[in-house]
């Protein structure tokens, strides 16, 4: 019986890619704030066909209507409490 070499016939790990990074601050942020722009373009538009006779449930427009409003609130909340917590640990003294 024959010894082989040290590495030899033992295949070696492939490399593999860089696992993706998570989003940083500033891309949550953009995305936030997209979907938010979404939803207000989304109950926009359905607001436009219902004025123009398109067939439009009521009841749809009313529910983007209010749903994009409730995302622009938490929005400002948000930044509201961000700005806050900016002022803080400016006030801070070492």
């Amino acid at each position: 019986m024959a010894i082989a070499p040290v590495g030899a016939g033992v295949p070696l790990p492939a490399a593999t890619a860089p696992a993706k990074a998570t989003p940083g601050f500033g891309e949550a942020l953009n995305g936030a704030v997209q979907k938010v722009s979404d939803a207000e373009n989304h109950a926009d538009n359905l607001l436009q066909k219902l004025a123009r006779g398109e067939d439009v449930e009521l009841h749809q427009v009313t529910i983007a209507a209010t749903e994009a409003a409730l995302s622009v609130q938490l929005m400002v909340a948000v930044r509201d409490q961000a700005v806050e917590a900016y002022t803080q640990i400016m006030n801070m003294q070492y």
